[in-house]
């Protein structure tokens, strides 16, 4: 369920770069065409792709598409690779609590104060923030269940469950 949950999230995100890329194209058309330029439009592109990277976290982590050092993890057998994957989990889910944690309660203040962003557009921040403990917890959540599969790994030498779409070689659907 959580990489099911984690793929169409990534897939939401993904598109999401398709309004990145309109809100880009509206300013640049606005403020150089219409010499117009607009006083919401950066700010929002910058939230936007924050939402972009946060979302996207656990997709990428499921399709193992972090940039990681090859030169010798890339030689191990997929059982020596589990072993090693799970010796250092513990670092990505204690740094995934830790974000989930701090930015849960960094968006409960701005939900709460009614905090305002310091511009001219000032939108409210709570939607903004929200985003940032939702991609956390996606994160951390497929980071336990890969966990999960590399323990089983590691001890059996056997995958635990089909790999998702995407894994084996072939590029994902988006």
């Amino acid at each position: 369920m959580i990489e099911a949950l984690n793929g169409a999230v990534g897939r939401v995100a993904a598109l999401s770069i398709l309004g990145l890329i309109g809100l880009v194209v509206w300013e640049v058309f606005q403020r150089y065409v219409l010499q117009a330029p607009t006083t919401w439009s950066n700010e929002l592109v910058g939230y936007v792709f924050a939402g972009y990277i946060l979302l996207g976290g656990g997709y990428t982590l499921l399709h193992r598409d972090h940039v990681a050092m090859d030169i010798v993890y890339a030689r191990l057998s997929p059982r020596a690779q589990a072993t090693l994957d799970v010796l250092t989990a513990g670092f990505v889910i204690i740094y995934c609590a830790v974000l989930l944690r701090e930015t849960a309660v960094m968006t409960y203040e701005a939900w709460d104060t009614g905090q305002r962003a310091n511009s001219d557009w000032s939108p409210p921040l709570f939607p903004v923030y929200l985003v940032l403990p939702v991609g956390a917890a996606l994160i951390l959540l497929q980071a336990i269940a890969k966990l999960l599969r590399d323990l089983h790994m590691a001890l059996t030498g056997q995958v635990l469950l089909p790999e998702p779409k995407g894994m084996a070689g072939e590029e994902p659907a988006l």
